[in-house]
């Protein structure tokens, strides 16, 4: 009856679940649902949020597929799932690697504040792992703003030779970066023309469906 219904609607408006419109008896939800959705949210993990995208990129592409963060100076990888050909990119759960002259890592630089970049530089350098490493700060610094701009990184053989990298960021509840999701390929199988036309856009999807899982709005539009 009204009498019933009248008090549930005082009874949420005291709790604070509903509010009473301006111009009259009219009621709307509150923002405090959001308030406990948007905590379950930012209790998932990254490894959870990112573990579907990921296999279904690998299950896309059966190359190799990661997800990584953040460790101290270097790129953690949480998950890696190896690559299925003969000649293939193999790595394990728990590798830290440099952050200047892989795909992963540059993501995480460029979308981490200044002062990280320099204290990575600081504590690491800018070994020249190949020929084509980044070997100076203005270089890193350009070639960050590069990849803020169009939302990917790539690793043109600058970590080992005949490797191909593309990572993109994954970015949570909060729209700050969470993590990153890549690939990496061999040469002997594609040109990094062909790796960022064709495979390109799978790990944007995977990345993307990750932020989404973490509450993120912020997203990647690919770009070539």
């Amino acid at each position: 009856n009204s009498n019933m219904v009248f008090r549930l609607l005082k009874t949420l408006e005291e709790e604070g679940w509903i509010v009473r419109s301006a111009g009259g008896p009219k009621y709307a939800m509150s923002l405090r649902p959001f308030h406990y959705t948007s905590k379950v949210v930012g209790r998932m993990s990254l490894k959870t949020a990112a573990g579907e995208p990921l296999r279904r990129l690998w299950d896309d592409t059966h190359e190799s597929c990661y997800l990584g963060i953040v460790d101290g100076t270097r790129t953690l990888f949480l998950e890696h799932l190896d690559a299925t050909g003969d000649v293939r990119v193999m790595a394990n759960p728990g590798g830290r690697f440099l952050m200047h002259c892989a795909a992963p890592g540059k993501i995480l630089l460029a979308f981490s504040p200044e002062e990280f970049v320099d204290k990575v530089v600081r504590k690491e350098g800018l070994p020249a792992q190949t020929a084509n490493t980044i070997r100076t700060v203005k270089g890193l610094h350009r070639e960050l703003a590069a990849i803020r701009a169009r939302g990917y990184a790539v690793d043109n053989e600058e970590y080992a030779g005949g490797l191909f990298c593309f990572a993109v960021p994954v970015f949570n509840v909060g729209d700050d970066l969470a993590g990153t999701i890549g690939i990496s390929v061999l040469s002997l199988y594609y040109s990094i023309e062909k790796m960022i036309h064709e495979l390109g856009p799978k790990v944007v999807y995977a990345a993307n469906a990750a932020s989404k899982s973490l509450g993120a709005t912020r997203q990647v539009i690919f770009k070539e």
